[in-house]
C-alpha cells in the first residue's frame, strides 16, 4: 500500500469500497478543483435514452460557464468490468444524445436546476449575459466531452476505453485519495485536473502527428497508399459483408479504420474492423471462444487485447487474395450471429 509523509505525518492511501456511498461524494466535493473554477456540476437524474430506446444514467454534467463546455460524468471504480460497465455505459451515452428529445430533456433539467436556485441562477445570468435557456440550449446541442473519474487508472480501463477516446473527446482521470494515519477523515487528494490532461493529451497528439507518415493519418490515405490487389480484396470483401443483410449491415471509417455494424453503431452492434497494410487486408471480428470455429486456422492461436471488442473476444486474419474471401465470409458470418443488441 502506498504512502506519502507531509512534516511527518503518515498518510496511506484508501480505495472506496462502496462507490456511490464513498466515492461520488468525494468527488462531488471536489468538481471545481477537477474541471476548474468556472465548472458547475449538476447531480444526476436525466435518463439518457437513444432514439433505440436503450437508456442510461450518468452521474451528472459539468458545465463550465467560461469555456461555454459540457461534459457528461461517469464516477466508476476500477473493480467494475471495464469493457461490459464502463464502455457500455460511454457508449450508450454517446448513443443517447444524439436523440434530440435527449438533449430537450437535458436542457429542461439543468434549467430547472438552475431557476431553482437563486444563488446559482445569479452566477449563471452574471456569466452568460443574455437569455439562459436560449444558451442552455445552443450549448447542449454542441458535443460534450466524456470524462471518467476513477480511483485507480488500470491498464484494462485505459484499453477498454482506447476505441472511444479515439473517435470521442474522452478523459479518463484517476483520482487517489490518502488518509492521515492518526485521524481517517483528514483527506488528501492525488489527481491530474482536466485541464492538466488536456494540455497534455494536446501536445502528444501534436508530437504523434508530426511523426505519422502522410499516408498513415486515415482510412482514404491509406487505401490509396496500398497495393493494388489490397485495394481489389477490401472493396470484395466489403461488398460481401455488406450483402449479409443489405438493410442491417452499416458502416462507418473511424480513423485509419473501417468499422462495420448489425444495426445502428455501437460497440455491441460492431462485428468487422478492417486495418490496411501495403500487402495485406487485416480483419478484426468478434468471437465467442466456446462456439467459433476456424478449422482452416486462419486466426491462429492468438487472442487480442480488445481494441474492437471485449477482451478474449477478439481475433485477427490476414487476406490477400480474392480466393480467401469465401472462407473469410464464414467467420465473419460467426461474429455478425453474436452481434448486435441483445
Amino acid at each position: 500500500m502506498s504512502m506519502f509523509i507531509v512534516d511527518g505525518v503518515r498518510y496511506r492511501l484508501w480505495t472506496p469500497k462502496d462507490e456511490e456511498k464513498e466515492f461520488h461524494p468525494i468527488i462531488k466535493e471536489h468538481i471545481n478543483e477537477i474541471f476548474g473554477q468556472d465548472a458547475i456540476y449538476f447531480d444526476r437524474g436525466v435518463q439518457l435514452r437513444s432514439l433505440a430506446g436503450l437508456g442510461a444514467k450518468p452521474e451528472g454534467f459539468v458545465i463550465d460557464l467560461k469555456k461555454n463546455e459540457w461534459s457528461i460524468v461517469e464516477v466508476e471504480l476500477s473493480k467494475h468490468d471495464a469493457y461490459s460497465h464502463i464502455v457500455d455505459q460511454l457508449t450508450r451515452f454517446i448513443n443517447g444524445i444524439d436523440n434530440p428529445q435527449t438533449r430537450s430533456t437535458i436542457v429542461e433539467a439543468i434549467y430547472d436546476e438552475i431557476c431553482k436556485n437563486k444563488v446559482l441562477k445569479a452566477v449563471v445570468e452574471e456569466k452568460v449575459k443574455g437569455d439562459v435557456h436560449h444558451w442552455l440550449t445552443r450549448l447542449i446541442n454542441t458535443s460534450p466531452k466524456i470524462v471518467v473519474v476513477i480511483e485507480e487508472k488500470t491498464q484494462k480501463v485505459i484499453e477498454a476505453c482506447k476505441l472511444l477516446m479515439r473517435n470521442f473527446e474522452t478523459y479518463i482521470i484517476e483520482f487517489k485519495t490518502y488518509t492521515r494515519e492518526d485521524a481517517q477523515n483528514v483527506h488528501a487528494h492525488l489527481f491530474e485536473p482536466l485541464y492538466g490532461i488536456k494540455r497534455i493529451e494536446v501536445k502528444e497528439k501534436e508530437e504523434k502527428e508530426r511523426r505519422v507518415p502522410e499516408h498513415y493519418k486515415d482510412w482514404q490515405s491509406l487505401f490509396n497508399w496500398v497495393e493494388d490487389n489490397v485495394k481489389d480484396v477490401t472493396k470484395a470483401l466489403e461488398s460481401s459483408i455488406i450483402s449479409i443483410n443489405p438493410s442491417e449491415v452499416t458502416k462507418a471509417v473511424h480513423g485509419r479504420y473501417l468499422c462495420f455494424y448489425k444495426g445502428k453503431p455501437s460497440t455491441k452492434s460492431t462485428f468487422v474492423a478492417f486495418l490496411l497494410t501495403k500487402k495485406a487486408l487485416k480483419v478484426r471480428i468478434r468471437t465467442d471462444p466456446n462456439t467459433f470455429k476456424d478449422p482452416q486456422k486462419l486466426t491462429g492461436d492468438k487472442v487480442y487485447k480488445g481494441w474492437f471488442f471485449k477482451q478474449g473476444q477478439e481475433r485477427e486474419f490476414k487476406i490477400t487474395s480474392k480466393e480467401q474471401i469465401s472462407y473469410a465470409m464464414e467467420l465473419i458470418k460467426q461474429s455478425y450471429d453474436i452481434s448486435g443488441e441483445h
